[in-house]
């Protein structure tokens, strides 16, 4: 696999959306199930397909070896373990996801703020300082929700976290700036684009900040989890080109965080709104899945307020097309499917089916069903 550099422009002004099939039908291809040791406890926050000469692979955090595997999805066996050092010269220290970016070589997201470029023996080849003087870099992360990003020679983080939540206005929003861009090439400070969240989004109270990207070519699509609208943004100009709306007909509801909560409150609040998460660029199929968590009525689940909210039972997806016009959309069965894992694959979407609030979860199995969409050409 190699680096891929975006150097293309991402064309979407101008384009008229086509007529929206609202729900969209789906067959499951296959199911991959792939049996683990004892010692195997998987980090669902960060998984990554790829392909090479000799197959298919996917790539996962062991947490308890605090070792990355990668497992063969064709023999269902992990050929490759990439030790994360906890002392010694290859010290890795706090980790918060990875890059696979080639054969040999990805990136570590730690804390304290720093990209190490390793090596698949756990080496560290080179360790990047992501500061900056004015707007400290306190969260680093490249996990399946902001991932890493690439440039040309440069690399794009985000901190979608404000500072003092319940103290800012409305007026105080367009003073943060997310996402900053690190040269590879030198140990030059973050540059911060001079990107804000739209000064209206807490026209109806405040809402959770923290979102969601991707990227297609030269532009970054972030997908904040509490507004319809997604933001373009050119990696080349550092720029936002616009916004696009990429509505669910299923998210209506957000959650309002007027104030602190105690007990089970937060959490009741939370699980009964709605709210986009995880957005993926399917390559293969050029288009975009936005995932989106439905609001239940709590009360009818047997299962406790904070069950529910660690992993949610209502899950859809929105398919977007490459101009991000909306295709459709799909919900799954209550606790179909595992929340914040999965990924895209050559045959298409990997959706875990392990989820603890499953009668059938077994941790000893990392399963999966590979979902197919009306309307989208596969290969096979």
């Amino acid at each position: 696999m190699k680096i891929i550099y975006y150097l293309l422009l991402f064309i979407i002004f101008g384009c008229k959306s086509p007529i929206q099939k609202t729900r969209l039908n789906t067959e499951t291809y296959e199911s991959l199930s792939i049996e683990v040791k004892a010692n195997f406890n998987p980090d669902r926050t960060r998984t990554q397909y790829y392909e090479s000469d000799s197959g298919e692979y996917l790539a996962i955090l062991n947490k308890s070896l605090n070792r990355i595997e990668i497992f063969n999805l064709e023999t269902k066996v992990s050929e490759r373990q990439i030790p994360l050092a906890k002392d010694g010269p290859n010290r890795v220290g706090v980790t918060n996801g990875f890059q696979i970016v080639a054969l040999d070589c990805l990136l570590l997201a730690t804390i304290p703020p720093q990209i190490k470029i390793i090596d698949f023996n756990g080496i560290i080849k080179k360790s990047i300082p992501v500061n900056d003087q004015e707007n400290k870099v306190n969260f680093l992360s490249s996990n399946n929700e902001i991932p890493l990003l690439f440039g040309a020679n440069s690399v794009f983080g985000a901190q979608p976290f404000f500072q003092n939540f319940f103290k800012m206005n409305k007026k105080d929003i367009a003073k943060y700036t997310p996402i900053y861009k690190i040269n590879l090439s030198d140990k030059s400070l973050a540059e911060w684009l001079q990107i804000s969240h739209p000064s209206d989004i807490w026209e109806n109270g405040k809402k959770t900040e923290k979102f969601s990207w991707a990227d297609r070519y030269d532009t970054i699509i972030v997908a904040p989890h509490a507004d319809h609208r997604l933001w373009l943004i050119s990696k080349d100009r550092g720029n936002l080109l616009g916004y696009k709306d990429g509505k669910s007909i299923s998210v209506n509801n957000f959650h309002i965080i007027n104030e602190l909560s105690s007990g089970d409150k937060g959490i009741i609040e939370n699980i009964v709104s709605d709210r986009y998460e995880i957005i993926l660029h399917d390559s293969y199929r050029d288009v975009f899945y936005r995932f989106f968590f439905v609001g239940i009525d709590w009360e009818s689940y047997n299962l406790s307020p904070r069950d529910l909210f660690a992993n949610r039972p209502r899950t859809g997806v929105l398919v977007l097309d490459k101009n991000l016009n909306i295709i459709g959309e799909h919900v799954f069965e209550d606790h179909a499917i595992e929340n914040w894992n999965y990924f895209v694959g050559k045959k298409g979407l990997y959706v875990s089916t392990n989820n603890p609030n499953r009668d059938d979860f077994d941790e000893n199995f990392l399963r999966y069903d590979i979902i197919r969409f009306e309307g989208l050409e596969y290969e096979d």
